[in-house]
């Protein structure tokens, strides 16, 4: 593409030259003439554009409705060769695992055909598709677009896969985890999680917290009937007048007419401001990290060592208000506290000290969640790594 155009445009230098050396040694001619010299002088020029191609038959295939576990489905695009040469399809790339293409490398003379035999597979994938194919030749440098598309309709699962979680005596639940990202003040928000019974007898089902927020609910019924389904709901809710700030992590034993289930039920959320819809973004506070990764490198056991290269940046006009500042290992301090305040236009240095006496040798990784009241992106994530050695 960057050579046509490279070549048009020396052409065209070439053909003004043509004119301006009749102007100079023939002031009389006439500029009519001189009009047709150039066009002339540019098309005898131009190099010998190719009005021949590849033809496919059709672009595009709607497999229409096909069934999720009816098997492979593939259609066939047929190309017909009018370039004058041999063609050779040199790949056919897809942009997913449940589309496969079959083709042939043997060179398609001028004027016979070729094929590209696009295979899907439903498995899994249930619902409206489409799927972009790029074919490339010997004779392009640009791929060749061809797009399948289709319905999948889905099958009837069992009821394993349905109810994958099985908490003994019959009960069966469809999640045992839920991650509901962000809460704010006087906000409640809620999951609900189906569950079934394919005992013949009613089960007891109890909810006993093993790690709790004291944010978290959990709305079940006390039996659980024989041969039904039905749905309980977990629900987080924070008062409008509360201090608290940050991860939320919830985590509850199940038990199922008096014995502990083996997976246990967990949730989180991430507890921020109230921020009002109608404040102008332009007066809020920014938090901006200057990087998002710390290296130690290389620790002596037993050493401690001290990363201040990380700022932290507020790019607002009004007080960014740090709210928690979250990390999971014992080894690492930081110098940023929940309450700490980045006036607008200012930043700070971040200081991060790791213990190594506190970490097992190898590899060492740990995470800093910083949540403040940065109306767009509450959450700021630094990820720390070190190797800890002799």
């Amino acid at each position: 593409m960057y050579f046509c155009a490279d070549m048009r445009s020396i052409l065209y230098y070439k053909g003004f030259l043509v004119v301006f050396l009749l102007i100079f040694f023939q002031p009389s001619m006439n500029f009519g003439v001189l009009a047709s010299a150039l066009a002339k002088s540019v098309e005898e020029q131009q190099p010998n554009e190719p009005t021949d191609k590849i033809k496919f038959d059709s672009y595009k295939f709607d497999f229409g409705d096909i069934a999720e576990d009816g098997g492979e489905v593939e259609h066939k695009f047929t190309f017909t060769n009018l370039t004058g040469k041999p063609v050779v399809i040199l790949d056919v790339a897809t942009g997913c695992g449940c589309t496969t293409p079959n083709f042939s490398r043997k060179p398609v003379l001028h004027g016979q055909q070729g094929e590209i035999v696009i295979v899907f597979d439903p498995m899994t994938r249930p619902g409206r598709f489409t799927k972009g194919v790029m074919v490339y030749t010997s004779v392009s440098t640009n791929g060749i677009s061809l797009t399948i598309e289709g319905n999948v309709l889905p099958r009837k699962k069992t009821l394993e896969e349905e109810y994958p979680f099985d908490l003994g005596g019959g009960v069966r639940i469809t999640s045992n985890y839920h991650s509901f990202a962000y809460i704010s003040r006087g906000e409640k928000i809620q999951q609900s999680i189906g569950w079934v019974n394919t005992s013949t007898k009613d089960a007891t089902f109890k909810a006993v917290a093993k790690e709790q927020s004291g944010l978290l609910t959990i709305d079940a019924p006390a039996v659980m009937k024989a041969g039904q389904r039905g749905e309980f709901v977990i629900s987080y809710f924070v008062p409008e007048g509360s201090k608290r700030y940050g991860t939320m992590n919830d985590i509850f034993s199940l038990i199922i007419s008096g014995k502990e289930a083996r997976p246990l039920l967990s949730a989180q959320v991430i507890a921020v401001d109230k921020f009002d819809a109608n404040q102008e973004d332009m007066s809020a506070p920014i938090a901006e990290l200057l990087k998002k990764i710390i290296k130690f490198g290389d620790v002596k056991h037993g050493s401690k060592v001290v990363d201040a290269s990380l700022t932290l940046a507020n790019n607002g006009e009004r007080d960014l208000i740090i709210r928690a500042v979250e990390w999971q290992s014992k080894a690492l301090e930081c110098s940023l506290k929940a309450g700490d305040i980045v006036k607008a236009g200012q930043k700070v240095t971040l200081k991060f000290t790791l213990d190594s006496s506190q970490c097992d040798y190898d590899l060492w990784v740990d995470r800093v969640r910083i949540i403040t009241n940065d109306v767009q992106h509450p959450m700021q994530s630094i990820r720390l790594t070190g190797v800890v050695v002799e």
